[in-house]
Formats: structure tokens, C-alpha cells, sequence
């Protein structure tokens, strides 16, 4: 499948502390048009990108180097920045906070991988006022 993302996600965090997988899901989202691409092995790294870096969504791995991703899971909530786990655990390892979001379970394929990041960010990210009205309109109601 060829997905690409002309307009729409431009940042993408990937928590991931397996280099090879993490490396994979970045060939991934570039060929679905995402330029700015953030590879982190621990949620302390993440977190630092999260304060420093607009991020549009991104992928999480449960247990990382440094523990766990529920940190990073938090701040993004926090935010409202879409995200998904990724994960050879099951959804049952999800902090209870979290059991809502979407779960990619591993191995997983390439299709699978890219219709959930287009899942997550179309169904996560802040809509869009189809009757033209701006952001300042959108506010006041």
C-alpha cells in the first residue's frame, strides 16, 4: 500500500528501544510524506523532545530502556497529541488512563503500521470548521 501525506502530519515522535524496529517505523512514515521524524530509545529523551519539538503524533512503545512509556503517554494526552502504542505486550499492560487509545501489537505489517498512524492522527487531531470560519470564530462558541 502507498500512503502519502502531502498535507497534514509533518512531526512524528517514535518512542521505540529497539533500533531496528524504530528504524522501520521511520522508513514507514517517510514514504507516508513526514519529514520531521523524532527516533527516541527512553521516555526521558522523549519527554525532552516533547518540550523542545511540535510533534503532530506518535507511536509508543510500552517498556522502553528506561521503564515505561506512561510518562510520555501522559504528556501527550496532556497536549492532545494523538498517539498509539505499539507493543509485543497486550492491551491489559496499558495504564488504565491510557486502555482507550489504539494498541499495534508486534510483529505487525507495513500496511497495519501505516493505517494506524492515519487512523490515530485523523481521529485524534483538532478538527477543522468546514464553514470557513476562523480559528477566532471557532473560539468564541
Amino acid at each position: 500500500m502507498h500512503v502519502e501525506i502531502d498535507e497534514g502530519i509533518r512531526s512524528v515522535l517514535i518512542l521505540e528501544d529497539e533500533m531496528i524496529v524504530a528504524m522501520m517505523m521511520e522508513d514507514l512514515v517517510r514514504e507516508m510524506g513526514v519529514r520531521d521524524i523524532h527516533l527516541c530509545a527512553g521516555a526521558a529523551e522523549a519527554l525532552k523532545v516533547l518540550e523542545a519539538k511540535p510533534i503532530d503524533c506518535a507511536v509508543l512503545d510500552l517498556r522502553v530502556r528506561d521503564g515505561s512509556s506512561v510518562d510520555v503517554a501522559d504528556a501527550l494526552a496532556e497536549r492532545g497529541t494523538p498517539f498509539f502504542f505499539s507493543s509485543g505486550s497486550d492491551a491489559t499492560a496499558l495504564a488504565e488512563r491510557h486502555s482507550d487509545r489504539p494498541m499495534l501489537g508486534k510483529p505487525f505489517t507495513d500496511d497495519d503500521f501505516k493505517l494506524i498512524v492515519l487512523d490515530t492522527w485523523t481521529l485524534g487531531r483538532p478538527r477543522r470548521s468546514t464553514n470557513g470560519a476562523g480559528a477566532a470564530e471557532r473560539a468564541e462558541t
